[in-house]
């Protein structure tokens, strides 16, 4: 009887961690697809502003170009 206790525990706190991991799993998805969609958003307002205006935008070169001398 104490053994069958045992293991229904076991059971109940398994299935507990396993929705507590698949809950912190989608939370982490659904970060990551919005992160995505506001990168593709400024991507299209980018592209609609290049079309638009025919310039490319100042930021549009905002990457770093490393050091030669040092």
């Amino acid at each position: 009887m104490k053994a069958e206790q045992m293991k229904a525990r076991a059971q109940e706190k398994l299935a507990s961690k396993l929705a507590t991991a698949r809950r912190v799993a989608e939370e982490k998805r659904a970060v990551a697809e919005a992160t995505l969609n506001e990168g593709a958003a400024r991507t299209s307002e980018k592209a609609d502003y290049i079309r638009r205006t025919g310039h490319l935008p100042s930021s549009f070169f905002s990457f770093r170009i490393p050091s030669l001398c040092g």
